[in-house]
């Protein structure tokens, strides 16, 4: 991924995928995730989890916003290439 795409949450709300790749997801959000915690996302029409490794509030963001590092969970083909990830 070259930039950050917009995703939306299964619970309202959007992320912003920072970096990606077939394992390993980057994003930031509007709301925390606990460490062990499965984020989901809305790609392709299907939900994507992101299980979650690191949750860390982004310093100086106004309204706060938090950056997650995680893992895919049941990455689809379909979602992989909606998400332009290349393997």
């Amino acid at each position: 991924m070259s930039e950050a795409r917009q995703v939306p949450l299964v619970r309202g709300g959007v992320c912003s995928v920072e970096s990606a790749d077939a394992n390993h997801v980057v994003v930031d959000v509007s709301a925390p995730s606990p460490p062990g915690s499965t984020l989901e996302l809305l790609v392709a029409n299907a939900t994507l989890g992101v299980k979650v490794r690191s949750c860390r509030r982004l310093p100086g963001a106004e309204p706060a916003r938090y950056r997650v590092e995680g893992r895919w969970v049941s990455l689809s083909r379909a979602q992989r290439e909606a998400l332009g990830i290349t393997l």
